[in-house]
């Protein structure tokens, strides 16, 4: 896939590897001069996702934290772009991930600045490639599933808080937003790397098979009539927790299909928690209670 990226961005610029590259702690790096350079062009503008990053199945690390979690993790860099800095504080993950000189690219944080279309704040990225999603089969419990969450943030904040609580095996319905999205790997702050990530289309069908074949409990995060308040409930070890749309909620049918619908007690003039933030509090008392 490495090779194949390589192809479409320097299928004109061959000459270019010759051209001498910066040492900086025993490490070669190609230093970018101009914002049109077209070698970084994945790197250009990227105030929202590129298309051509979804259809590459790419994704941006953004930041010191998310691009060392990336260096540590076994998902395949296409590249990092970051000032020399960086490469003096990670060169032993950069060695030990052996990545070569046309993977590095560095530049004054100006340019960088105007090659990404926004102010970095610490001069730091890198472009991974998506891992294949995993096969249903393989699922491990607790589960955590997405049901139409449409904010990237929202759904990185999810994606962590399942990390700090032990979950590993994360559920991502059609409708909900890539967890590859960069806003998404930025603000889970490289989590998304250590976690499990299941594509399904159909969600209800995944979760009656897993209940089947599994005996998995279906629990619902939703305020309604029927739930039950989380300190008055205890999750199962094979619990799979359903965390549903900002505006909508969970799915009616899901609900249905729901072996319990739990909730979060709040004083009653306010309506309901942002989804990131009820689930920290719904994943600690599952990790409570399965450990």
């Amino acid at each position: 896939m490495v090779s194949q990226i390589f192809a479409l961005l320097y299928s004109n610029h061959k000459s270019t590897f010759c051209k001498p590259y910066s040492l900086f702690h025993a490490v070669f790096m190609i230093s970018i001069t101009s914002p049109n350079d077209s070698r970084i062009e994945l790197y250009r503008n990227l105030h929202g996702t590129p298309r051509t990053h979804s259809e590459a199945k790419i994704f941006i690390a953004e930041g010191t934290k998310t691009t060392r979690a990336l260096l540590k993790s076994s998902i395949e860099i296409v590249s990092i772009f970051a000032l020399t800095e960086f490469y003096n504080d990670y060169s032993e993950l950069i060695k030990e991930r052996k990545l070569i000189e046309q993977q590095l690219f560095t530049a004054d944080k100006s340019i960088m600045n105007e090659i990404v279309g926004f102010r970095l704040h610490q001069g730091i990225m890198a472009i991974g490639i998506q891992p294949q999603p995993k096969p249903i089969e393989e699922i491990t419990f607790p589960v955590v599933a997405l049901c139409g969450i449409i904010n990237s943030e929202n759904v990185g904040v999810i994606i962590r808080n399942c990390a700090a609580f032990g979950i590993r095996s994360v559920i991502v319905d059609s409708s909900t937003s890539s967890p590859y999205l960069r806003r998404a790997v930025r603000v889970s702050m490289g989590a998304v790397f250590g976690v499990a990530i299941y594509i399904v289309k159909d969600l209800l069908k995944v979760l009656l098979r897993l209940k089947l074949e599994f005996n998995a409990s279906i629990i619902s995060a939703e305020i309604s009539e029927n739930s039950k308040y989380i300190n008055e409930f205890t999750f199962p070890k094979n619990a799979i927790v359903i965390f549903g749309n900002e505006g909508n909620g969970i799915d009616m049918d899901i609900l249905r299909a729901s072996d319990a619908v739990v909730s979060i007690p709040i004083q009653p003039d306010i309506d309901s928690l942002n989804v990131a933030a009820a689930s920290a509090i719904i994943l600690y008392q599952l990790s409570r209670d399965i450990h």
